[in-house]
C-alpha cells in the first residue's frame, strides 16, 4: 500500500466546510462559511477525526512528533544550535538517535520523498528531510531567504496601516515576503501551488513503484495572506478600499477598524480556500493515474490561527484553544474502510504516525510512543485516549471531555475552561470546579515529570 501525507500550516478547523458548514466560530465579525471542497470529499471518503491535537507545538516540534511517532513534550534540555531560529522548546533538530517514519520506510523496501514549501524544516542546522529518497524544496513561504532584491521605493506601503507602530521583527519578515513574491501574479507561481504541482508530477513519474510513502508539507494557509483576487472575492466586502493588510500580525485588534479586521479574516479564509483547491487537485491526480485503490491518504494542520480573537493575530501561546487548536484531519484508506464516519475521541498527531505505520502493514517502528487509533475507530467506539496533554512554549495544556486546563510554567498561572459552554475561553470558572481544576492539573504535572 501505498501513503501520501499532506500536512498544512495554521490551518483552522471552522474554516473547513464539513466541520463547520453553518460558517467560522469568529466572535469578532459575521460567521464566513468557508468553501473547501476538497477536504469535504475526503469527510464522504474516509475519516475525519475532530479532537486530534499536536502534542508539541508549534511548526518544527509538531513535525518532530510526525516524523518520529514519538512524544517531542515534555520538553529536553538541548542545546542551541547554529542556524536554529527561533529558539524555542522543542525546536531543534531531529535528535540522531531517533528513527524516522522515512528512515523506517525505506528500510522496509518504500520509495520515499518529501515535498515542502515549509520552510523550517529545510533551514540550515535542521535535519527533517534525513531518510527520505528524494526531497524538494519549493521557496518563498514567508521569511524563507530566497530572494535579497531590494523592493521598489514605497512598495510595503500598500501592505501596511499607516500610523501603527511596527516592530523590526515583523517589518523584517514582511519585506522578506513580498522579495519573495516580486513578480507573482498567477495561482501557480504560488508556493503551495508549486508545491502541489510538483507533488503532482512526482505522482506521473513514480506511480509505477510497488510501494511509496509521499509526504507534501505546505506552509500555507499561515500568513502572510497574499491570495489571488479570485479567492479573495469570495469572502471580502467589495467596497473595501483600505490597506492590503497580508500581515495582520504587525497589528492588534484595537489597531484596526472593523473594516480592515473583517478585510484580514476574508484574506484568511481565501488562503484555506486556495489551498483546500490544490488538495483538491492532488486527489483529482490520484483518481487519473489509478491509485486510489492502492494509496492510503493522510490529512493534518499543526496547529489554528488566532484572527482576532483576545485581541490578537498569529498564535500567541497564551491563546491555547479551540480557534488555535483545533485543526483538520482525514484518514482516507484506499478500500473505503470506514468511509464517512466521524471520529470525536482525544488523540495525538504522533497516534496518526502509530496509525499509518500500522495500516501500511510494515515491520513496527519500535521506538514509537504514538498509539494506532484505527481499532477504536473500527470498532465505532467515540473514545481513544481519556485526555491529553499538549504543550506551546511555557503554555501546557490538559484537554479532557468538555474541559481545557491551561498552566503557565513560568507564572504558575492556571484556568480552566468548558468549551462546550465557553468555546472561545472567555470565563475562568476554576474556583467554580475546583475538583476538576485539581484533578487536570495532576495529569498535567504527571506528564511533565514523564
Amino acid at each position: 500500500m501505498n501513503c501520501i501525507w499532506i500536512t498544512t500550516d495554521s490551518f483552522r478547523q471552522d474554516h473547513v466546510h464539513c466541520y463547520r458548514p453553518e460558517g467560522t466560530l469568529d466572535d469578532t465579525g459575521r460567521s464566513i462559511p468557508v468553501q473547501t471542497p476538497g477536504m469535504d470529499r475526503l469527510a464522504r471518503e474516509g475519516v475525519t477525526f475532530t479532537h486530534m491535537r499536536a502534542e508539541a507545538l508549534p511548526t518544527i516540534p509538531c513535525r518532530r512528533g510526525i516524523f518520529t511517532g514519538r512524544r517531542v513534550f515534555p520538553w529536553k534540555d538541548e542545546p542551541r544550535r547554529k542556524g536554529v531560529h527561533p529558539d524555542f522548546p522543542g525546536w531543534r533538530p531531529l535528535p540522531e538517535e531517533d528513527v524516522t517514519v522515512a528512515e523506517h520506510l525505506s528500510a522496509q523496501g518504500y520509495v520515499t520523498s518529501i515535498v515542502a514549501d515549509a520552510y523550517h524544516i529545510w533551514k540550515p542546522a535542521m535535519n527533517l528531510h534525513r531518510g527520505f529518497d528524494g526531497f524538494h524544496w519549493v521557496r518563498g513561504q514567508e521569511f524563507d531567504r530566497w530572494r535579497t532584491q531590494p523592493l521598489p521605493d514605497g512598495y510595503i506601503g500598500q501592505f501596511v496601516k499607516p500610523g501603527i507602530g511596527r516592530t523590526a521583527h515583523r517589518d523584517r519578515v514582511l519585506t522578506q515576503f513580498l522579495r519573495n513574491h516580486v513578480g507573482v501574479e498567477r495561482e501557480g507561481d504560488m508556493p503551495v501551488a508549486r508545491t502541489f504541482q510538483y507533488a503532482i508530477e512526482w505522482l506521473e513519474a513514480n506511480r509505477a513503484h510497488e510501494n511509496f510513502f509521499l509526504y507534501i508539507d505546505t506552509f500555507s494557509p499561515h500568513e502572510p495572506w497574499l491570495p489571488p483576487q479570485e479567492y479573495l472575492s469570495l469572502y471580502d466586502d467589495p467596497a473595501y478600499d483600505g490597506p492590503r493588510l497580508i500581515y495582520a500580525n504587525m497589528y492588534g485588534r484595537a489597531d484596526l477598524s472593523d473594516a480592515e479586521h473583517q478585510h484580514v479574516r476574508a484574506r484568511y479564509a481565501a488562503m484555506c480556500t486556495m489551498v483546500d483547491r490544490w488538495i483538491g487537485r492532488l486527489l483529482e491526480a490520484v483518481d487519473r493515474l489509478d491509485l486510489r485503490e492502492r494509496t492510503l491518504i493522510v490529512l493534518m494542520s499543526d496547529h489554528g490561527k488566532i484572527i482576532g480573537e483576545f485581541g490578537h493575530y498569529g498564535m500567541p501561546q497564551q491563546d491555547t484553544g479551540t480557534a488555535l487548536n483545533a485543526v483538520p484531519c482525514f484518514i482516507r484508506h484506499p478500500t473505503g474502510e470506514n468511509a464517512g464516519r466521524p471520529f470525536t475521541g482525544w488523540f495525538y498527531n504522533i497516534d496518526l504516525t502509530a496509525t499509518v505505520m500500522s495500516l501500511l502493514g510494515v515491520a513496527p517502528k519500535q521506538d514509537i510512543t504514538g498509539r494506532d487509533v484505527w481499532p477504536a475507530v473500527s470498532s465505532g467506539a467515540d473514545e481513544f485516549r481519556d485526555h491529553l496533554v499538549t504543550a506551546y512554549g511555557n503554555m501546557v495544556s490538559v484537554w479532557q471531555d468538555d474541559w481545557l486546563y491551561l498552566l503557565d510554567t513560568n507564572t504558575g498561572k492556571a484556568a480552566l475552561y468548558n468549551l462546550t459552554e465557553d468555546v472561545h475561553r472567555k470565563h475562568d470558572v476554576a474556583d467554580r470546579h475546583p475538583s476538576v481544576r485539581d484533578e487536570l492539573a495532576k495529569k498535567a504535572d504527571a506528564a511533565m515529570r514523564a
